[in-house]
């Protein structure tokens, strides 16, 4: 049951930017177990099953209703996730007995904050697609690239696909791929390097954060802290909706934990 519902919640974040789903493996504790799980999927196939399919849960059943708070209440509901990150941390650093340094904390937030700059502030459209073996060699790599860097804590592999460019260029393709079945060939190119980059990415940071403990974790913070002040829409944190977010949001941390 633990596993469905970090699955469920990973599934729901997808949706949220700047919160990425290996921030949530990461603060549920439980991010050397998923990379345990991709090393021995034999071995440990059904965790991954309830990942996957809490995941599953996440994305079709909270779709809708995501899309729908976004329009209706879209500084609310990014509060909200923000607050249930927020509300992590502390049981995160209790129970991991963190020895927090400053340094590392200061450069991975103020690279995050650099970062965000540099996302454009204009989204692109992409009309024209020629499918090719070099567009499908280019968006497998592209799907790598998210893949791998989504998985690290603190750092959404969108804001990133969108600096880069091909973030747009993803969303093109599927949302157009009803009309264009033929798009359903680079999405499944995308996926492939999505989760070959999700593979190689847990077990790279998996390795980082047990040869260097301490900096790693206060590396990652700083990531999450960083991306928490980027997404959080400051005019509505000193409201009564946003008191009333805060305490729904701690007190849902608190019970699922």
């Amino acid at each position: 049951m633990k596993y469905i519902i970090i699955g469920l919640f990973i599934g729901i974040v997808s949706f949220i930017p700047g919160i990425s789903g290996g921030t949530i493996l990461y603060l549920s504790g439980e991010f050397k177990n998923f990379t345990t799980f991709l090393s021995n999927p034999r071995q440990y196939y059904k965790y991954i099953i309830y990942l996957l399919l809490g995941g599953l849960i996440g994305i079709l059943g909270f779709a809708k209703i995501i899309e729908i708070c976004f329009i209706t209440i879209p500084n609310l509901t990014k509060l909200f996730f923000a607050y249930l990150v927020l509300c992590s941390i502390p049981l995160f650093i209790k129970k991991e007995n963190f020895q927090f340094k400053i340094i590392p904390f200061l450069l991975a937030s103020i690279f995050l904050f650099l970062l965000n700059y540099l996302v454009p502030t204009s989204p692109m459209i992409y009309t024209d697609i020629n499918i090719t073996i070099p567009f499908l060699i280019f968006f497998t790599i592209c799907g790598f690239i998210d893949g791998f860097i989504t998985v690290i804590p603190g750092i959404s592999g969108s804001m990133i696909m969108m600096i880069l460019g091909p973030y747009y260029l993803y969303k093109s393709i599927s949302a157009n791929v009803l009309t264009h079945p033929i798009y359903l060939i680079p999405l499944l190119f995308y996926f492939l390097g999505d989760f070959s980059g999700i593979a190689l990415g847990a077990k790279f940071t998996t390795k980082f954060i047990n040869k260097f403990h301490n900096i790693s974790n206060s590396l990652i913070l700083g990531f999450i802290v960083a991306s928490l002040f980027i997404i959080i829409p400051l005019s509505e944190v000193i409201s009564i909706q946003g008191f009333m977010v805060f305490f729904i949001a701690y007190i849902l941390i608190n019970i699922t934990n």
